[in-house]
């Protein structure tokens, strides 16, 4: 599930901006000391795969993956059905 399988940056920046709004029934994580420079970490924590680290980095609102997550904040992430799902509808858009 990677967001560079949308080809139109400006299609992929809409997928972003969903994910940083949030939704009501999405799991709040709270980023812990030892992952403030590991988005990976978080990732495998909630999704139980490494790989989803840009939905953490987004969801966190950072732009750069070299940026430091911000120790105990609390961050809204989707579901991995929600991410598929997602993907696919900006997939045939761009």
């Amino acid at each position: 599930m990677s967001p560079y399988s949308i080809r139109d940056p400006l299609v992929r920046a809409e997928l972003y901006r969903e994910i940083r709004q949030g939704a009501g029934d999405w799991a709040e994580y709270t980023i812990k000391p030892d992952e403030a420079l590991m988005p990976e970490l978080t990732a495998f924590r909630h999704y139980g795969e490494s790989s989803l680290k840009w939905v953490v980095l987004v969801a966190a609102g950072l732009d750069d993956m070299r940026q430091e997550l911000e120790v105990g904040e609390v961050i809204k992430l989707p579901p991995k059905t929600w991410i598929r799902q997602r993907i696919k509808y900006y997939e045939l858009k761009g």
